[in-house]
């Protein structure tokens, strides 16, 4: 990738995010990540192969330099009905794509109020808090 919304795409440019920031999310999409040498020489090191039979599981493994390795297998991917995310992960998530268009105020507020969504008199109680 040469931009940031190529890393999207990039396998191996996640694989080098994850491992060196410990998680992706929208706003580590940038030209200025993408362009990290750091980033780049690790997304250097990662090899990625496609296994049609996993579908949209996943199989890792990590070497370091000392032969120590790492090891990883997921099924579903994160976020998929048979793998939810939890309620505070999701939570974590909304809060990270709105508040660039909500204060933390009024995402506090909205989560509480979608949260209780059953007992509100009115959904514009929710709409009004949109942008």
């Amino acid at each position: 990738p040469k931009i940031g919304v190529e890393g999207k795409f990039s396998l191996c440019f996640l694989a080098a995010l994850a491992l060196a920031e410990g998680n992706v999310n929208l706003e580590k999409f940038t030209d200025e990540k993408v362009n990290d040498p750091r980033l780049i020489d690790l997304r250097r090191k990662v090899k990625a192969k496609l296994v049609r039979e996993l579908k949209f599981g996943a199989s890792v493994e990590v070497k370091m330099n000392d032969g120590t390795e790492y090891k990883g297998f997921r099924e579903t991917p994160k976020g998929d009905p048979a793998n939810p995310l939890s309620l505070e992960e999701l939570e974590r998530k909304f809060e990270g794509m709105a508040k660039k268009f909500l204060s933390k105020k009024d995402n506090e507020l909205l989560v509480t109020k979608v949260k209780d969504i059953e007992n509100l008199d009115d959904v514009r109680e929710i709409t009004a808090l949109l942008p």
